[in-house]
């Protein structure tokens, strides 16, 4: 049921976001916790939250790589608005604005600010925030079992123009397990299964999404 929950409300767990559907840049998730995981950071760091229901989707999916012998921990989670802002201009003014766009949102376009969005990595740091990752082990795991756990592989290989970003193995989204088996089935990505329009670049007209 595709309209079980809004794609246009910041707080939904279906909210989409991308470089044509921009969040309020006052939205901060409610519940926002630190899983139970190997965190890259201090507990203390607001970039190692995630909102409650995501923070515990990720315990159990982290935990069902350590069953299979696997050490995942997390990288990065939440990001404010504030927090993108200053991570936009720094790879902006490192990198360039057309490398910058490919591989990081303005800020109110980025899914973490939802608190639903984590990058994951091995705990060895291999590859980490990296496209080789989906080729280490922990990569094909992840692709291969994020969907039982409620999560997707956000920004998929060969799909840069929908989604709008480059390839990111790492990057997974909390969309819950019903919505992240179908998407596993059919292969879509948020916008595809939605119906919604696919930017590869940012518009001219942005769509605000609200509360």
């Amino acid at each position: 049921n595709k309209s079980q929950y809004s794609i246009n409300d910041p707080s939904s767990l279906w909210v989409v976001v991308n470089k044509g559907r921009i969040l309020p840049s006052s939205y901060v998730p409610a519940n926002l916790i630190a899983p139970k995981v190997v965190l890259s950071e201090g507990s203390g760091s607001k970039n190692m939250l995630l909102r409650q229901n995501a923070s515990a989707a990720a315990e159990k999916l982290v935990a069902a790589a350590g069953s299979d012998g696997l050490k995942l921990m997390l990288v990065s989670g939440y990001r404010s608005f504030a927090t993108q802002q200053s991570l936009k201009s720094g790879y902006v003014s490192s990198q360039g604005r057309a490398y910058a766009d490919a591989t990081s949102a303005q800020p109110g376009h980025s899914e973490h600010q939802t608190g639903l969005a984590a990058d994951l990595g091995a705990v060895s740091r291999t590859c980490q925030l990296e496209a080789c990752f989906g080729d280490t082990t922990e990569g094909k795991w992840l692709a291969a079992n994020a969907y039982k756990h409620g999560f997707i592989i956000r920004y998929q290989k060969d799909k840069t123009s929908l989604t709008g970003y480059d390839y990111e193995p790492w990057h997974i989204r909390y969309v819950g397990v019903d919505l992240a088996t179908q998407m596993n089935k059919t292969g879509q990505t948020l916008e595809q299964f939605f119906g919604l329009p696919a930017y590869a670049d940012y518009p001219a007209q942005i769509y605000q999404l609200s509360q």
